[in-house]
C-alpha cells in the first residue's frame, strides 16, 4: 500500500493502483476527484459510425477501480470493475458476479461471431462462382 498525504487529504492506495497521484497531492483536487485504477490490456478495432472514415478504437478494456469518497454511487466506494465496451462507451460499476455475467455475454457474442465466420466464407465462394469476380472488397 501507499500513502500520500495532501494538505487537504490522505490518499491510501492499495497494491493494484497503478495511479499516478502527483496531481491529486497538490491541494486543488477534492477527495471526491481521487480515483484508484488499474486498467488491463488494450486492445482495438477498427469500426465507424456511418459507412466510411474507419478508425482503430478501444475495444472492451477492463477497469479495476475504486473512488473511495464518491459522491455519483455507493458502487464506485468499494473496488468494481468497468470495460469499455467500445470508444468512450463503458458497462456500469460491476461486481464480481455481474462482471461473471458480462464475461458469458460476451463469449456468447464471440460464438456468434465464430458461426458466422464460415457463414461468410460459403457466401463469398458463392458470389464469385456466380460473378466470376474475385471476393475481395477492394475489387467489388
Amino acid at each position: 500500500m501507499t500513502t500520500c498525504t495532501a494538505p487537504s487529504h490522505t490518499i491510501t492506495c492499495s497494491s493494484r493502483c497503478t495511479t499516478d497521484h502527483t496531481d491529486d497531492m497538490d491541494g486543488t483536487r477534492h477527495p471526491v476527484d481521487v480515483h484508484h485504477e488499474l486498467y488491463g490490456a488494450v486492445a482495438f478495432a477498427e469500426y465507424t459510425d456511418g459507412y466510411e472514415d474507419h478508425a482503430c478504437w478501444r475495444l472492451l478494456c477492463a477497469r479495476l477501480a475504486v473512488s473511495p469518497d464518491s459522491t455519483i454511487s455507493p458502487a464506485y466506494r468499494i473496488p468494481y470493475v468497468a470495460v469499455e465496451v467500445a470508444a468512450d462507451t463503458y458497462t456500469r460499476p460491476m461486481d464480481p458476479d455481474q462482471l461473471a455475467g458480462f464475461i458469458e455475454t460476451v463469449a456468447g457474442q464471440l460464438e456468434e461471431l465464430r458461426a458466422m465466420h464460415p457463414r461468410l466464407t460459403a457466401a463469398r465462394a458463392e458470389w464469385t462462382a456466380r460473378t466470376g469476380k474475385t471476393a475481395n472488397a477492394d475489387s467489388a
